[in-house]
């Protein structure tokens, strides 16, 4: 089916980007899809505030640790927004075909199963904390630990943001999965660093803000949860949900995680906390037009299977991601070293001749991103694990060339590039026969 539904032209995404009107944006704005992508903004704001003022405050060595042990913590986060958007996939196909209570009957089987898995990541980087430690040089297994169950309150958080998405419950999605989550995370870090307890504080945050977030989610759903809902037939595979679970995970570990990772172990102190600067305002182009995928989803898994044509949701995702990613690369091009200063001060002037080629890198992995979203919605899992090959190869290439910070940059790019056009390859001769 998606042969019919998708033309893979450049000339029909730059008509819908070229046509966006004061009105029209005016109107996009007042939506759902506008609504959860303020919420979505204000959200990663305030974790870029978090992570701006942990690296004034720890300086570039602490905040090296600190980028490594958070690539950790996004890597968990990344496993539970895959969770959270095969949960979405799943209640949004239940609810089409059988409506929104039998869509509910099912997210309570699933959500509870998914729940006790959640607590093996826990555990086993609790067991692992001496060794974790040790690799990125830290003295204490104290940060590691804050970590370990940080991830299961972060877990619990995204199942349950599952049911909003798939709902297409978007107001409640951003202001508890982003406003609030992210809010506490800031007005906690601040409080802890503040208080004298540097790296622990930091990572306490995490723990406290996603543990919150997670008991004010669970407490919007209770009534919807408890109103009676019948108990329907349907028994969720949980395989169904966990392969293209993980397998998203592993694409979206890449430019969020695993690089910084990588960087810490490879380079000084120093360098690492470098690029943990650059990495961090880079990751604000892609995760920008990110609430743009979350809308895309839950109505092209609706279209879809109800047998309506997504090329026009598909389209006008793209365009919307192209114009707010690239246009914040642009800035970044133009005023790169200021940008750095400003946010992080002049310990970090090392950045500022690499973060336009991160951001650039990051406009093209938020293409991916939406089309990989696109062909999750329409059953097509080969271009996920298409995509995750070349992840994989990404990790091997710096792992073995990891001369400069720019070369691992390079890497980067060159790999969403190939990603997005062996997308648009696939996709176009899929269309074809």
């Amino acid at each position: 089916m998606i042969m019919s539904t998708f033309s893979p032209g450049k000339s029909a995404l730059f008509r819908y980007a070229l046509s966006l009107r004061t009105g029209s944006l005016r109107n996009v704005l007042a939506s759902p899809t506008g609504f959860l992508v303020i919420t979505t903004t204000v959200g990663y704001a305030f974790g870029y505030l978090y992570l701006v003022f942990m690296g004034r405050s720890l300086g570039p060595e602490a905040f090296g640790v600190l980028g490594s042990l958070v690539a950790i913590f996004y890597i968990a986060c990344l496993v539970g927004q895959a969770i959270r958007e095969a949960i979405a996939f799943n209640v949004a196909e239940r609810k089409a075909t059988d409506g929104e209570t039998a869509a509910i009957a099912m997210f309570k089987k699933m959500g509870f199963k998914i729940a006790l898995l959640s607590l093996i990541p826990t555990i086993a980087l609790a067991a692992a904390s001496s060794q974790i430690a040790s690799f990125f040089h830290l003295t204490s297994i104290i940060p590691v630990i804050i970590l370990a169950f940080s991830l299961f309150t972060a877990l619990i958080l995204d199942i349950v943001l599952g049911l909003f998405q798939g709902l297409q419950v978007f107001r409640s999605l951003g202001i508890v999965g982003y406003v609030l989550s992210q809010g506490l995370k800031l007005l906690f870090g601040v409080t802890f660093v503040w208080a004298g307890w540097a790296l622990n504080g930091a990572m306490g945050a995490l723990l406290a803000s996603t543990a919150i977030a997670a008991v004010v989610a669970l407490i919007i759903t209770g009534k919807r949860m408890g109103a009676g809902i019948p108990e329907n037939k349907y028994n969720p595979h949980l395989g169904s949900v966990l392969v293209p679970a993980l397998t998203l995970a592993v694409f979206m570990s890449m430019p969020t995680s695993v690089d910084v990772m990588l960087a810490t172990h490879f380079f000084s102190a120093t360098d690492a906390g470098i690029y943990n600067a650059v990495a961090t305002l880079g990751k604000v182009v892609l995760f920008l037009p990110m609430a743009i995928s979350f809308v895309l989803l839950p109505r092209a898994i609706e279209s879809y299977t109800l047998g309506l044509n997504t090329k026009k949701i598909l389209l006008q995702s793209a365009a919307y991601a192209l114009l707010l990613s690239g246009g914040l690369t642009v800035v970044y091009r133009l005023a790169s070293d200021s940008i750095i200063e400003l946010f992080f001060g002049a310990t970090y002037a090392e950045a500022g001749h690499l973060i336009g080629w991160y951001g650039l890198a990051m406009v093209l992995f938020s293409l991916n991103f939406v089309l990989i979203h696109y062909s999750l919605a329409v059953r097509k899992i080969a271009l996920m694990l298409m995509a995750d090959v070349i992840i994989l190869c990404e990790i091997a290439a710096m792992a073995l060339l990891h001369q400069s910070l720019f070369q691992v940059i390079l890497i980067l790019l060159f790999g969403n590039l190939l990603t997005l056009a062996c997308n648009l390859f696939f996709l176009g001769i899929a269309r074809r026969c």
